[in-house]
């Protein structure tokens, strides 16, 4: 299935359900009403994402402001073939979602239109700033 509006959706399901994020509340509630865009074409499955005003952010804003946007969540698992899924969430510096990266061993592969995971993520990383409540 070519990355586009409907894999973004599945994407969306996934990452709430199964990746593990520490506060799911408050991600779901930035992606309830996101629009998505900029579809990555070369096989991964990422794309932006851009979070309505007004939705409590992910994470504390930044105090020095930078030119981009940093990870804050990550989730990496094993697919029964063999290779890895790993899925990488952004936020700019005012905290808002701003990007999904979904990757299949780095990069190295397109990811399977069904990648067949185990149920649980087994490395996970969470930023500090990350905003639990």
């Amino acid at each position: 299935m070519p990355n586009g509006p409907a894999r973004a959706e599945f994407w969306k399901d996934f990452v709430i359900q199964r990746c593990d994020y520490p506060a799911p509340d408050r991600l779901r509630g930035q992606l309830a009403e996101a629009m998505f865009s900029d579809f990555c074409a070369c096989g991964c499955n990422s794309f932006a994402v851009e979070v309505l005003p007004g939705v409590a952010p992910l994470t504390e804003a930044r105090e020095n402001p930078s030119s981009g946007y940093g990870a804050i969540h990550t989730a990496d698992f094993k697919m029964t073939d063999g290779r890895t899924l790993e899925v990488a969430l952004f936020a700019d510096d005012s905290g808002n979602l701003v990007y999904v990266e979904v990757d299949c061993c780095a990069n190295s592969y397109p990811v399977p239109d069904d990648p067949d995971v185990e149920a649980r993520p087994f490395q996970t990383w969470t930023a500090k700033r990350l905003i639990l409540g």
